[in-house]
């Protein structure tokens, strides 16, 4: 999920009947589009041979017009209208990743810090995540063994989600490559912003994988070739859950809202059943998905708030599991290694980013998602 050049312009659409147009957009992954976004024109044919011969008989000799050119004003966010999908992913990451910057926190922590200018003084908490101890990481293995027992019936759905999860979150939503493409574009700068965020947190904490905890896991996938904590698959999840939930304007107890957060439970345990993550590394990306997603949505809208949040490893019991309807992450009732230390933070909207949002947004207007 993390190999951004092997996505391939998403090409895996391609199988999906209707939607082979936006796979044949695919090939365009690689070092000029790591981000693997799919360019609208490159699905049709180009023959070279053909647009000479063409050109040359309906070419207009002495014909020396040419457009009107008005070049729009520097940096100005509609000129986003004119780059293809990948370039604007591009852009789009540079304008999230500039304030952002991390620090390690004691021995065993690591932070994330919204900064808009060099004054230290500006620096607005993000997230906080401390991991758990060896013993406890032992402890889990036990539970990443038992759950051994659901590989079978739970194979189809760990293979299809080991690339990203258009399909299932398409089949809450209805959305489309054809409908939707301003929605699966702004889905996409979000997980591009989960990785980026999240690979640097398995860097600095560097937790181990279950099947270098006990050989007898033996996962059913390959284990990836990064930290453990936090899960990147819950991180992309819930981020994108909670992205989805206020694009589409929806209330927390909407019942999509929470067919979306069951469907990013499934998608983070899915990974522990197949033997390459522990429940823990699933509470942290939970909380990293949902704190990240508040924070792309205040960068792209007019909201600009969101809540600072810390995952204390070091609190967690050793049997904990990913129950989120029973796991707040704010308030009186949250578990003890989820932690709130607002109050809520802010930051000014990225034009492009508030271009982006705005696109995808109007995509829904017409859409009534009532409960």
């Amino acid at each position: 999920m993390s190999q951004l050049g092997g996505w391939g312009g998403w090409g895996g659409w391609g199988g999906w009947g209707g939607w082979g147009g936006w796979g044949a957009s695919g090939g365009w992954g690689g070092i000029e589009n790591p981000a693997g976004i799919a360019s609208g024109g490159a699905g049709f044919q180009q023959n070279p041979f053909a647009l000479i011969s063409s050109r040359d008989a309906t070419l207009v000799p002495l014909d020396d017009s040419c457009y009107p050119v008005v070049l729009p004003p520097v940096d100005d966010p509609e000129a986003m209208q004119r780059w293809e999908p990948w370039v604007r992913a591009y852009i789009c990451q540079a304008a999230l990743l500039e304030p952002l910057s991390f620090a390690k926190v004691g021995d065993n922590g690591a932070a994330l810090w919204h900064i808009e200018t060099k004054v230290a003084a500006s620096a607005k908490p993000v997230a906080h995540l401390v991991r758990p101890s060896v013993a406890a990481f032992k402890e889990q293995t036990k539970k990443v063994l038992s759950w051994a027992d659901l590989r079978e019936e739970r194979t189809a759905e760990i293979i299809a989600q080991v690339e990203p999860q258009f399909a299932f979150w398409a089949s809450i939503t209805n959305m489309s490559p054809a409908r939707t493409p301003r929605t699966l574009e702004l889905i996409n700068c979000a997980m591009l912003l989960a990785i980026n965020v999240e690979m640097q947190f398995k860097h600095a904490l560097a937790c181990w994988r279950p099947v270098e905890y006990s050989a007898q896991v033996q996962p059913i996938i390959p284990t990836p070739g990064h930290g453990a904590l936090p899960s990147g698959h819950a991180t992309q999840a819930y981020i994108v859950a909670h992205v989805i939930q206020r694009l589409l304007q929806l209330p927390a107890n909407h019942p999509v809202t929470g067919q979306l957060q069951r469907l990013s439970a499934r998608i983070a345990t899915n990974r522990v059943v197949a033997g390459v993550h522990f429940p823990a590394d699933s509470l942290s990306g939970r909380l990293l998905g949902e704190t990240l997603g508040e924070y792309f949505v205040a960068r792209c809208s007019d909201d600009k708030t969101w809540m600072p949040r810390c995952f204390e490893g070091s609190a967690m019991p050793f049997d904990a599991d990913l129950m989120p309807s029973s796991q707040p992450l704010d308030g009186p009732d949250a578990p003890p290694f989820y932690k709130s230390f607002g109050p809520a933070s802010g930051a000014a909207t990225s034009g492009v980013l508030k271009y982006m949002w705005h696109k995808a947004a109007k995509e829904w207007e017409d859409v009534r998602f009532k409960p």
